[in-house]
């Protein structure tokens, strides 16, 4: 798993240029730093909303596991964090069996840009999807 979460791994800057967000107005900036540690991947992401707000948030979970335990949320209570091939990492946010979000991390073959493309399922309007691109930071 270590080799497999490598390429992940460090600090990712918001291309702005390149994203697209149906949820939201595109934020004026954000980063997305990925770590692992004894097998738990920790993904801190830091956006500065377009209103000028910084709203950060994280997650832990071990690949592959069987999922963290949400108690803060109040809507989904898994997280599931899981890879799709060598360069697809992405989480679920479920609520028993349903899928409420997914966010999947595209790693490019060269290795410096990450899209991530997030969807959320919200009741009554159906899916939005979010589509940062992100390059890795030197």
């Amino acid at each position: 798993m270590t080799d497999q979460i490598a390429p992940f791994l460090g600090t990712w800057l918001l291309d702005l240029d390149e994203s697209e967000f149906d949820q939201s107005d595109l934020p004026r900036s954000g980063q997305c730093r990925i770590e692992e540690e004894f097998g738990l991947v920790t993904i801190r992401m830091m956006l500065v909303t377009a209103e000028g707000e910084t709203v950060e948030g994280e997650m832990a979970a071990i690949p592959g596991g069987p999922g963290q335990r949400l108690s803060q949320s109040g809507l989904a209570d898994r997280l599931l964090l899981f890879f799709e091939g060598d360069r697809t990492l992405t989480s679920e946010a479920k609520r028993g069996n349903e899928v409420l979000m997914t966010a999947r991390r595209r790693l490019s073959e060269d290795g410096r840009t990450l899209e991530i493309e997030q969807s959320v399922n919200v009741p009554g309007q159906g899916e939005v999807v979010n589509t940062a691109i992100y390059r890795r930071a030197q």
